[in-house]
């Protein structure tokens, strides 16, 4: 299989609240060796960054071959292995948060007190007691039966586990609440009520404390993109990725505007519909290496994936 990676960030700022916008809205990310984040470890050089990056990207991509069954309850991604962070603000008392962008994963999760077992974030874990805007999800909610592993517990709230291919996991309750962005386009606070998210309370693995969990972008029906879409425009988003080592400026993860193909120089392709609904699929029909073309053995329709991540492009032994 295959997939190429993506995404960056910015920092913390509040402004003025103002409701979610439907025509769209704009983030800046931060990728987790750029200087731009507030963790950034200067002992690191170039090579060594994209040293891990390799590494962890051939970790990523063996996830997808080694999870063969579909319907097992493990998901196909490792979600440490993300290059990119987005901060957002969840709560009636807005909170700071840094989370991986993925979008080869559908849950929004973040860590929460009271922790059973968390591992070490660099920021303030989000107590869902100081938020009056926190609701469990009882377990016959319709959104607690679109999580794969859910379960009923002791007072009638939704559960969830999800394990990962590195055997890392996460357990917890399945709420919702007031999640907020700033807006990159003008400085705003874009809101987003009533956001369906896992608050982990037994989260094991070798999860990094620069995040404190993970942003679910994909296809499936509990990602942001699934539950708000429709607000900024027919679940539309898009992203333009800088260098890690680019200070000048933000990478963008953008909703809704600007993510038009009607553009002078911009060339497209379509995506391909398949199982699980979760990932990104395209049709990759070559590659050519010193002017020579290969193709693949078995069909090109919806061969390759895009995991946001994963640095380098991965191709089955096959070719």
């Amino acid at each position: 299989m295959k997939k190429t990676a993506l995404f960056v960030g910015i920092l913390f700022q509040l402004s003025i609240l103002s409701s979610a916008e439907s025509n769209g809205f704009s983030i800046d990310l931060i990728h987790i060796d750029s200087p731009l984040l507030p963790f950034y470890n200067s002992s690191m050089t170039q090579s060594d960054i994209l040293i891990n990056a390799a590494f962890d990207s051939i970790s990523r991509a063996e996830s997808f071959s080694l999870n063969t069954d579909l319907n097992s309850d493990e998901t196909i991604t490792i979600p440490n292995r993300g290059s990119y962070l987005m901060p957002f603000f969840i709560g009636t008392f807005p909170k700071g948060s840094l989370v991986m962008v993925h979008t080869g994963s559908d849950l929004i999760w973040i860590q929460c007190l009271p922790c059973t077992k968390c591992f070490n974030q660099r920021l303030p874990i989000y107590d869902p007691r100081n938020s009056y805007t926190h609701h469990l999800i009882p377990c016959g909610n319709d959104s607690c039966k679109k999580v794969r592993r859910n379960s009923c517990g002791i007072a009638g709230e939704c559960r969830y586990v999800v394990s990962y291919g590195d055997k890392s996991s996460t357990r917890g309750t399945i709420a919702s609440d007031i999640i907020s962005f700033n807006n990159s386009y003008d400085g705003r606070i874009i809101k987003y009520p009533n956001t369906i998210f896992g608050c982990g309370y037994n989260n094991t693995g070798v999860f990094k404390p620069t995040s404190t969990g993970i942003f679910g972008l994909g296809g499936g029906p509990l990602s942001f993109i699934s539950q708000h879409g429709a607000k900024f425009g027919k679940r539309k988003f898009s992203y333009c990725l800088l260098p890690f080592y680019y200070v000048e400026g933000a990478s963008k993860l953008k909703f809704g505007v600007d993510t038009q193909t009607n553009r002078i120089g911009v060339v497209t392709t379509p995506m391909v519909k398949k199982y699980p609904t979760t990932y990104y699929y395209l049709s990759l029909e070559g590659v050519s290496i010193n002017g020579k073309l290969l193709k693949p053995d078995e069909s090109s329709v919806g061969n390759i994936i895009i995991d946001s991540g994963t640095t380098t492009t991965f191709l089955k032994t096959s070719w």
